[in-house]
C-alpha cells in the first residue's frame, strides 16, 4: 500500500537491514511529501492507516497539531513538550519539601497549600480507580509505568480545567492515543536496532519514546477541547411520558450540549434516514441517554474492537477535527446497521442491543456516515439497501403472533436467554451474505441459472443463519423447526405471492441433521459442480 513507488529491483544489492530502513522512510515519504492535506484525510478515511508505522503523527497533522509546513514540525512539537513540563510541574507541589510558611496541614484556607495538597491525592485516587480498569485484555495498560503515566496525565488536564476537572470515561479517550504513540515508537525502535544511522533525524526526534507522556497529552487535550461538552453535564434523570404517534419525548433534563445533541440524532437525523426505527424506539420509549452518553463521551471505544475503534477515530479525525461532526453520522449508522434486530425486540432487548452493540463491519459503517454527511461525494454503501428492504412490518407482524401476553399476576419466568460470541458471529455472516448476494445480484446474469442457482443458496443460507434455535431441514416444501417458524428474508425481487423462503422444490437439497452412529449420509447433494463465478468471466 505505502510502498507503490518503491522500485523494487534497487534493493537487490542491499542487505535486509537496509531494505528495512528503506521501506520505513518510503512509507513516511508516502504520508507527509504532499502538497495539499486533503491528499492524507483520504489515505485516513480509507482506512489505509490500518498497519501503518506513522499513525500518531497523522493524528498530530489532522488535529492540526503539527502545521502543515514539516520544517516547522519540530518547533512545534517542542513548544507542546516544553508546556507539558510546565503544567506538570506547575501542579505537582509537595508541601514536604517546601518552605510552607505559618500554613499547616490543617489549615482550611483557599490558599493553603496542604489543603491543596490533599485534594489532589483525592483527585488521583479517583483517577487510578479508573485507569486500573483500563483495557484489562490488554497488557500494556496493566504496566506500572503506562497506569502512573495514565494518571498523570488525567492529573493535570483535571487541574488545568477546573471547571470541568475529571469525569469517567476520559481515561478510555487516553487509552487508545498511548497505545498508537507506543505502537509508533515499537516500529522506530525495530528499525534503529538494525541501523541507526540511517533513519532522517526528523523521525526520531518527532517519535522519540522519552516524550511518550508528553506527546499524548497534547492528543488528548486538542481532543477533548472538542469533546468537553459531551462530559459538562450535571447529573439528570430523564422522566419522560410515554408518547403518541411518534410525538417527540418531553424530559425534565437540563438542557446541556450532550442532550442536545443526543435530541438532534434522534428527532432530525435518525427520523430523516430512518423514520420507521426512529417511530419504533419511540414506541418503546427507549431514552438515547442511557445508550447515548456511552457512545459519545468513549468516542464509540466501549462499542469497537481496539484495531477497528483505530479506524474509525482515523475517519473522526480526518473528515471533520474542528468539530468532529462525522460522530452525529456514525451514531445513526450504528442504529440502522442494527435495525434489524431492534424492530424485532421489545424494550428490554432494544436496551441489551444498545448497551452491548454487536459486532459490525466498521467499513460499512465509516461508509453510510460519510454519505450521510456528504451523499454526492460518497456513495450508499450496498448493505444499507438490503437492510431497508428486509420488510419490518412483517416482521413486527410475526412477533406480535407469537407474543405472550402479560399475566395479571406475579409468576416467576425462567432466566431470559442472553446472547453470546457465537450468536453475533452467526449474525455477522448473515449480514455479510446479505451484502455479498447484494453486489452479486446485479452483476449475474439472469441466463446464468447456475450463478443464479448460487445466490438463491446464499438467501436460503442467510434464513438459515437466524439466531432462533431449532433444526432445520431445507430441500423440501417446508422449513420445519423444533420451535418457532423460521423468519424469511425479503428482498425487493420478492414476489408478492409469497417470499424466497422456503424455497418451492428447491435444486438445491441442503440437510441439516443430527449426526447419528453409522449415518454416512453426509453429502450436500445437488451444490453446483461448476464455479459459476468462472463462467461469468466468459
Amino acid at each position: 500500500m505505502f510502498y507503490s513507488d518503491v522500485d523494487e529491483n534497487s534493493f537487490v544489492d542491499d542487505n535486509s537491514q537496509n531494505v528495512s530502513v528503506k521501506l520505513y522512510e518510503t512509507e513516511w515519504r508516502y504520508l507527509f511529501n504532499i502538497t495539499n492535506i486533503d491528499e492524507l484525510r483520504e489515505t485516513a478515511i480509507k482506512a489505509k492507516l490500518r498497519t501503518s508505522r506513522f499513525r500518531s503523527v497523522c493524528w498530530r497533522l489532522l488535529l492540526e497539531i503539527l502545521p502543515p509546513d514539516s520544517s516547522e514540525w519540530l518547533m512545534a512539537i517542542e513548544k507542546y513538550r516544553s508546556l507539558y513540563e510546565t503544567i506538570k510541574s506547575t501542579h505537582y507541589n509537595d508541601p514536604h519539601t517546601q518552605d510552607s510558611g505559618p500554613d499547616d496541614p490543617l489549615s482550611q484556607d483557599e490558599d493553603s497549600i496542604w489543603k491543596q495538597y490533599f485534594k489532589d491525592i483525592e483527585l488521583k485516587k479517583i483517577i487510578e480507580q479508573d485507569v486500573i480498569r483500563t483495557s484489562p485484555e490488554v497488557e500494556y495498560f496493566g504496566t506500572k509505568k503506562i497506569r502512573n503515566i495514565m494518571i498523570d496525565i488525567l492529573f493535570c488536564y483535571s487541574r488545568e480545567h477546573p471547571d470541568l476537572s475529571y469525569r469517567q470515561g476520559m481515561h478510555e479517550i487516553l487509552a487508545p492515543l498511548l497505545f498508537v504513540l507506543h505502537c509508533d515508537h515499537q516500529a522506530l525502535l525495530h528499525v534503529l536496532e538494525q541501523t541507526s544511522s540511517d533513519v532522517s533525524d526528523l523521525i526520531q526526534k518527532i517519535l522519540d519514546p522519552a516524550f511518550l507522556e508528553a506527546d499524548a497529552y497534547s492528543l488528548f487535550n486538542i481532543i477533548m477541547e472538542i469533546m468537553k461538552d459531551y462530559y459538562n453535564i450535571n447529573d439528570f434523570i430523564i422522566s419522560a411520558q410515554k408518547p403518541t404517534k411518534h410525538v417527540k419525548t418531553t424530559s425534565s433534563t437540563c438542557d446541556s450540549e450532550v442532550v442536545q445533541k443526543l435530541s438532534k440524532i434522534r428527532d432530525t437525523m435518525l427520523t430523516k434516514h430512518d423514520p420507521e426505527l426512529y417511530g419504533h424506539l419511540l414506541d418503546l420509549d427507549i431514552s438515547f441517554t442511557t445508550f447515548g452518553l456511552r457512545w459519545l463521551r468513549l468516542l464509540f471505544g466501549g462499542e469497537f474492537l481496539l484495531i477497528d475503534l483505530l479506524v474509525l477515530w482515523d475517519a473522526i479525525f480526518a473528515t471533520s477535527p474542528q468539530d468532529f461532526a462525522l460522530v452525529n453520522h456514525i451514531f445513526v449508522a450504528m442504529l440502522v446497521l442494527i435495525r434489524i434486530q431492534l424492530l424485532k425486540s421489545d424494550n428490554t432487548d432494544c436496551l441489551h442491543y444498545l448497551m452491548r452493540y454487536p459486532h459490525v463491519d466498521v467499513m460499512t459503517v465509516i461508509e453510510y456516515a460519510l454519505h450521510m454527511l456528504d451523499p454526492k461525494m460518497y456513495m450508499l454503501p450496498s448493505v444499507i439497501n438490503s437492510l431497508k428492504h428486509d420488510k419490518s412490518d412483517n416482521i413486527k407482524s410475526n412477533i406480535t403472533e407469537h407474543r405472550v401476553e402479560r399475566p395479571s399476576k406475579l409468576i416467576t419466568y425462567a432466566p431470559r436467554p442472553t446472547r453470546n460470541a457465537a450468536d453475533d458471529l452467526l449474525e455477522l455472516c448473515r449480514m455479510k451474505l446479505m451484502q455479498y448476494h447484494s453486489i452479486l445480484d446485479s452483476a449475474v446474469p439472469i441466463h446464468n441459472k447456475e450463478a443464479r442457482q448460487a445466490l438463491t443458496g446464499m438467501l436460503e443460507l442467510c434464513g438459515m443463519l437466524s439466531s432462533r434455535q431449532g433444526i432445520i431441514e431445507m430441500g423440501k416444501d417446508v422449513v420445519r423447526s423444533t420451535t418457532t417458524p423460521i423468519e424469511t428474508l425479503l428482498t425487493p425481487d420478492t414476489p408478492e405471492g409469497g417470499p424466497l423462503l422456503p424455497p418451492p422444490a428447491s435444486a438445491i437439497t441442503m440437510k441439516v441433521f443430527r449426526k447419528t452412529e453409522n449415518s454416512t449420509d453426509s453429502q450436500i447433494q445437488g451444490a453446483p459442480i461448476k464455479n459459476p463465478l468462472k463462467q461469468m468471466k466468459r
